[in-house]
């Protein structure tokens, strides 16, 4: 699902706000991530994870209001932060949605 104009700007601040915040962590383990999350005002319901996988801790947020369709995920890599911005229809969950990887914003690794 496409993301508004006002979505996408909306997607890069809160893309910049978490990448700045998890990059003064190197290497967080699921505990830091969701602490950092939550330290940056995200409420436990829009959150699912964090979790780790393969070496990555991945969350997903859940940033759907009033109609709208912004989700994001992010994986945490050692000091390395990626978050892909994306649309999500109010019927399924953030996580169910395929998606492939354009609008990625990562951290300087």
């Amino acid at each position: 699902m496409a993301l508004s104009g006002v979505e996408k700007c909306a997607a890069r601040a809160h893309t910049h706000r978490i990448i700045d915040a998890l990059e003064k962590t190197p290497d967080p383990t699921p505990d830091q991530v969701g602490e950092a999350l939550r330290g940056l005002g995200y409420l436990d319901e829009r959150v699912d994870g964090p979790r780790r996988s393969a070496g990555r801790v991945g969350f997903t947020l859940d940033l759907r209001i009033t109609g709208g369709h912004l989700c994001l995920d992010g994986t945490v890599t050692g000091a390395r932060t990626t978050v892909l911005p994306y649309g999500a229809s109010p019927r399924v969950t953030c996580r169910e949605v395929r998606r492939s990887a354009p609008g990625v914003m990562s951290s300087r690794a």
